[in-house]
């Protein structure tokens, strides 16, 4: 299972989190938005082309999971979908913490859960979200 980890977290952090992932051998490898669409590539046309590749994504954008026509197709493409939920003003370190310290439980729901789902990762948890 490849996930994708969008372009407003890093590249860097999707390198360093399939690093770690590695060695856990469940079949999951990360890979970031940049390498995998370039720079600035759509909502509209990386998501059908990811859903496509059976694929799931984390991201900080929440508006995805707020606008009608987008969630539209992340059910329609049977996407897998984890949002970070966390201030503007969190820093870059504490993002990578929230996600480490999640990624046990973000790994069970990707092996675990039928596709479409969306979940929503906080600093104190992670929950199931509506679509």
């Amino acid at each position: 299972m490849k996930i994708l980890i969008d372009e407003n977290l890093s590249e860097y952090l999707a390198e360093g989190l399939n690093s770690i992932q590695y060695p856990l051998d469940n079949n999951i490898h990360i890979v970031s938005m940049a390498k995998t669409f370039g720079k600035g590539v759509k909502d509209d046309d990386w998501i059908p082309a990811w859903g496509k590749a059976d694929g799931i994504f984390l991201t900080q954008d929440l508006n995805i999971s707020r606008t009608r026509s987008l969630c539209q197709l992340l059910i329609e493409n049977k996407m897998g979908s984890f949002f970070l939920s966390v201030s503007n003003k969190t820093s870059y370190w504490e993002r990578v913490r929230v996600i480490i310290k999640h990624w046990p439980e973000i790994a069970n729901l990707i092996c675990s859960k039928k596709k479409p789902y969306a979940y929503k990762v906080t600093n104190n948890k992670v929950e199931k979200m509506q679509l």
